[in-house]
């Protein structure tokens, strides 16, 4: 049967209205089935979500099922490696996810979505679908896809780790080159100074050595011509 025949014959529309057609029920209370409609009934059709929940097994990542790479798997592989699979009747939460969103559930609020689509997984040519697979399907994803980015999380603070580690023995690296560099650059500029200094002092020297030969040819000269420090002879008259 179609969804829009399911919808017709379930009189979902109808249902904000009044009550729905009444249908032929055994003589005994107790073993007549739950009306296809929005209730305690229909809620109690499956186990509370507690039990769904908990009785979905917790995803297990096979980190070798991954692509090799730092390119991050798209959702399909991230399930495949976390052990989720579709459900053997089909029905996944995407597939209810398609058939909530068709044009006959447009105008049906909430209530109503999930009255007639739980209507139509009962009816299904295969055999009656349970919501609660759904909903273990849809769970069972959302803690896969959970798991993966805890994986994700950790491999990132161990990368993280990894690269402080060793831009720390980089750093260390750069500070002893620097310092020994800046050793050998005070080692350079004491050389210096100490060349300065004995070069000033036999300056000082070489200024009283001249004065002396200086000294010595004067009485004898018009123009001496022995230089005294800088300066030129001719101007040591």
């Amino acid at each position: 049967m179609s969804l829009k025949g399911i919808l017709e014959k379930m009189k979902i529309v109808e249902f904000e209205g009044g009550e729905p057609e009444a249908r032929s029920a055994p003589t005994a209370p107790h073993s007549a089935p739950p009306p296809r409609r929005v209730g305690p009934a229909a809620a109690a059709a499956q186990p509370p979500l507690g039990e769904i929940v908990h009785r979905t097994p917790p995803p297990k990542l096979d980190e070798k099922a991954l692509a090799a790479g730092d390119q991050i798997p798209d959702f399909p592989s991230i399930y495949k490696a976390s052990g989720v699979k579709d459900p053997s009747h089909g029905f996944t939460a995407y597939k209810v996810l398609e058939i909530l969103s068709a044009p006959d559930f447009a105008a049906l609020d909430g209530k109503a979505k999930a009255a007639a689509l739980s209507g139509f997984l009962r009816m299904n040519p295969t055999g009656p679908v349970a919501i609660a697979d759904v909903i273990q399907d849809a769970v069972a994803r959302d803690a896969a896809l959970d798991n993966f980015e805890a994986f994700l999380r950790t491999k990132l603070d161990a990368r993280r780790a990894e690269k402080d580690k060793e831009n720390a023995a980089l750093q260390a690296e750069i500070d002893e080159l620097t310092r020994k560099n800046r050793e050998k650059m005070q080692t350079s500029l004491d050389a210096i100074a100490a060349e300065q200094e004995r070069f000033g002092s036999w300056q000082a020297r070489k200024r009283i050595e001249e004065h002396k030969l200086f000294e010595a040819v004067g009485p004898f000269v018009e123009k001496n011509p022995v230089s005294v420090g800088n300066a030129a002879p001719e101007a040591k008259g």
